[in-house]
């Protein structure tokens, strides 16, 4: 018979796949096993009208923002507690407004992270984690995608595995975070959770929220907005190695940003 991950352990994989403008996609609290790998390829399909304002809070004229963004995420065991991150996140950006139509292609930015599990046991962790988000690269076009300058984020992570009757499991993960800007743009509080229902050998539905809120007084011309993102995915394992995700999100609300609605497509692979 093959072998299936646990529940509790998958939770340790998790992504959102709803990177798009708020934030790259993230694990959970659980660190990743000592040697392995997860790497997930994530695609996903943003469309929202603009009323006034762009990707990042500026204002924009009305019309419509088309972003599509291709995510790798890989993570890596180095140790029992600590566990390494990367992921670049490449976006094509349409956005037609008065007078016209522009577009820009290139990579908004490159993530780099270390998460450290302060404590756990058997159903529970607390972690910490660190990220460095290093500027992008685009063409020379409008809309202006590439994040300007470096972020620096600290999280504290809580993940808590549980049992449900008739042989289902599941977890929760919240998480909170202080973004740092660098830039002239308005510091961030980050505020994330998830829910995780394994329903039988091979499959997890996610139920997820991400709130951005801008805190202190952002420079003329820099972003200040707030967003809350719910999101709802399935994940279906095809091997041990490989598993594949769908999923929606939507933007339930927010200030001084467009709000849209996107599907994602995510490939798994666990080395």
């Amino acid at each position: 018979m093959r072998r299936i991950m646990p529940a509790w352990r998958l939770a340790a994989l998790v992504i959102a796949g709803t990177a798009a403008t708020t934030s790259a996609a993230r694990a959970g609290a659980w660190p990743e096993p000592v040697g392995h790998w997860i790497a997930i390829e994530t695609f996903s399909d943003y469309h929202a009208a603009t009323q006034g304002y762009g990707q990042f809070g500026q204002p924009a004229g009305r019309g419509r923002y088309v972003q599509y963004e291709l995510s790798p995420y890989i993570e890596y065991g180095l140790t029992p507690r600590l566990t390494l991150g990367f992921q670049p996140r490449a976006q094509e950006v349409i956005q037609s407004n008065l007078p016209g139509t522009r577009g820009a292609t290139g990579f908004v930015q490159f993530n780099l992270w270390a998460r450290y599990a302060v404590w756990r046991d058997a159903w529970n962790v607390i972690s910490v984690q660190g990220q460095l988000g290093i500027p992008g690269v685009q063409s020379p076009a409008s809309p202006v995608l590439a994040q300007p300058g470096a972020e620096y984020e600290g999280r504290v992570l809580f993940g808590h595995a549980f049992r449900l009757p008739g042989g289902w499991s599941g977890y929760t993960d919240l998480e909170a975070g202080y973004r740092m800007e660098v830039d002239g743009w308005a510091d961030q509080i980050r505020a994330d959770g998830t829910i995780g229902i394994r329903p039988r050998r091979g499959w997890l539905l996610l139920a997820q929220g991400f709130n951005t809120i801008s805190v202190g007084t952002a420079a003329p011309g820099g972003s200040d907005y707030n967003l809350y993102r719910v999101a709802f995915s399935v994940v279906h394992d095809l091997t041990h190695h490989v598993a594949v995700q769908a999923g929606l999100w939507h933007d339930a609300g927010g200030r001084n940003v467009a709000l849209g609605n996107a599907g994602f497509l995510a490939v798994w692979l666990r080395f």
